[in-house]
């Protein structure tokens, strides 16, 4: 009889354990082509075909250049500039120097940073001055009202380590911001949400208003005892529809780190087969690579969107993924927006999925325009890569 030693069976028991890991993270991947950096960006058929002067889709999607804007101005705009995941210090960062441009007029423009302010590991008291080097890089770029939201990486590195302490150090920094308007939401390590007025009423056009979430605690339940204030996730969602409800006559963003479409890694991207043997089980040893498929992140998700229908927004805008997304929200909002790239040294592939309108693996961010014509209220989308002088792409929300 052949026996088995206990360092043989748990041998054993790792390596089934470990392929396990590897067949389910594999059951989520996406199929696709992976757009990088060296890719024109992918545009959706319909939309290049609704474009006027011919233009074309090819296989990996058409020229900028091709897809003119509309050229009938906005009156009364306020401009938001969405960007995510910059927590990278770069001395003379291009994407930090398109922000100051895009936000000229101080008076009339906001800016929502979508989180991973700070990479690894957020505001750690160990490594305060980096943190605040980076964050201060940030904020200093920009005259116009700024509103800080935290990511994953803010709470720190592993997710089975995450703590209140390098949000609430980062709550302080920003909040504290010396030169202009600066505010972290939601506060006190919580999900929110928590509403801020971006812009008042002017005339007719209608208010504009930010409605910020952190998922985090939601997706990693040990959190939500850090909040300042006893949370449940079904307050949360009440909170969250009333919201929507008193504010259903304005222009409305509703953003968090976490996207809840994405083409790119978090939405199952693969990274290649090498690579996945590697990463998925990483991941799991992790806590979770906060991916869109996770069981706390996809409860999140169905339960968020199941909400968001009772009063869309405009958009619901995210980072998390690093490259630049529009993408059809299913009546859960007028578009959801992956907003990842604001750091030159961090941008990763994308695939289009059922949903996309655009996508793109390059440096820059989205920046939203709302405004009236003749009248009427339009929400027009521009996204901008960090070294062009204008928009790569425009397109504007189907007025009701």
């Amino acid at each position: 009889m052949i026996r088995i030693g206990s360092m043989e069976r748990a041998a054993a028991q790792a390596a089934l354990w470990t392929l396990v890991v590897l067949l389910a993270g594999c059951a989520h991947r996406l199929k696709g082509p992976n757009y990088g950096a060296d890719s024109p960006p992918w545009i959706a058929p319909d939309l290049v075909a609704s474009r006027p002067m011919g233009a074309k889709a090819s296989e990996s999607g058409p020229s900028p250049a091709d897809i003119p804007p509309d050229a009938s101005p906005l009156d009364r705009v306020h401009r938001v500039v969405l960007i995510g995941d910059a927590g990278y210090y770069l001395e003379d960062d291009p994407t930090l120097a398109a922000l100051a441009r895009w936000t000229a007029d101080a008076e009339r423009s906001s800016v929502v940073f979508l989180g991973d302010n700070i990479y690894d590991e957020g505001m750690t008291d160990e490594d305060r001055a980096r943190g605040e080097k980076i964050l201060g890089h940030q904020l200093a770029a920009t005259r116009a009202a700024k509103y800080v939201i935290p990511g994953n990486h803010d709470w720190g590195f592993f997710s089975k380590k995450y703590n209140a302490k390098s949000i609430n150090n980062q709550q302080l920094f920003v909040d504290g911001w010396p030169a202009g308007r600066a505010d972290f939401v939601p506060k006190d390590g919580c999900m929110g949400p928590e509403l801020r007025t971006l812009a008042e009423a002017d005339g007719e056009r209608p208010a504009v208003v930010l409605i910020a979430l952190d998922p985090t605690p939601w997706i990693h339940p040990r959190l939500r005892a850090l909040c300042s204030h006893a949370q449940t996730t079904e307050a949360h969602l009440a909170r969250l529809a009333e919201l929507l409800a008193a504010s259903r006559d304005d222009f409305v963003i509703v953003a968090s780190h976490y996207p809840m479409r994405t083409g790119g890694p978090h939405g199952g991207l693969s990274y290649g087969f090498v690579a996945d043997l590697f990463v998925t089980p990483l991941g799991w040893l992790m806590g979770g690579l906060g991916n869109t498929y996770e069981p706390g992140y996809a409860d999140w998700i169905a339960k968020t969107e199941a909400v968001l229908r009772g009063h869309p927004p405009e958009l619901y805008a995210a980072g998390h993924d690093h490259n630049l997304q529009l993408l059809d929200a299913r009546g859960a909002a007028g578009l959801y927006v992956v907003s990842g790239a604001g750091a030159v040294e961090r941008v990763s592939t994308v695939t289009p999925i059922p949903e996309t309108r655009f996508a793109h693996a390059v440096p820059g961010f989205v920046a939203v325009e709302f405004g009236l014509r003749d009248g009427r209220p339009v929400t027009r989308l521009r996204v901008v890569e960090s070294t062009a002088e204008d928009a790569v792409f425009e397109m504007e929300l189907p007025v009701d």
